[in-house]
């Protein structure tokens, strides 16, 4: 009778584990966010949209000196390292390695606003009739709203570069790493 309850509770736990899987929100790319123009303009020419790049040999070598790392290594297979300079790093549609998944190489939008699959769903349906709280309620982030979005990557313990000093609300006002910050328009 004990082995039968053990069976019934791990095909209960495995079965919420698959449920909780395919409720969970994916990662899509940032071809979805093309509808934000001016954004994604700003984001095309940024450091975070090239982050994966400065992992190769030869990148911003005094940095890496300065930092203890070796500037002719190539970090580009690290993944301590592919996770902040990539998108989704090994989750659910994020990056997998530069062939299968070149399109989530660099810090995508869904690294500061979350994977995209459910509240972009929201934007498609309703455009700008929709609420900032609806695409929060749907996994939606925002990096200006919250500093952990931020600090996730830039004060990590495996961020040879962070800085306790690192400031989100002081990046935000540089812009020069992803897109300015435009007002919201529309209800959300």
């Amino acid at each position: 009778m004990r082995f039968w309850g053990m069976v019934v509770s791990a095909a209960f736990v495995l079965t919420l584990s698959a449920s909780e899987a395919e409720t969970a929100p994916k990662y899509v790319g940032v071809d979805g966010c093309k509808c934000h123009k001016s954004e994604i303009a700003d984001w095309e020419r940024s450091v975070h949209s090239k982050a994966v790049d400065l992992l190769q040999s030869g990148k911003k070598a005094s940095k890496k000196k300065s930092a203890g790392l070796e500037p002719d290594k190539d970090y580009g297979n690290d993944a301590r390292c592919l996770k902040c300079h990539t998108t989704g790093y090994e989750k659910d549609g994020g990056f997998a390695n530069t062939s299968s998944t070149p399109k989530m190489t660099g810090v995508g939008c869904e690294m500061c606003h979350g994977p995209g699959s459910e509240y972009r769903a929201i934007h498609k349906e309703k455009t700008t009739k929709f609420t900032r709280a609806e695409a929060m309620a749907a996994g939606q982030l925002y990096g200006s709203l919250d500093p952990e979005v931020c600090n996730a990557c830039h004060k990590h313990k495996d961020n040879p570069f962070r800085s306790d000093d690192f400031n989100v609300q002081e990046a935000l006002k540089k812009n020069r790493a992803f897109h300015e910050y435009y007002p919201l328009e529309g209800k959300h």
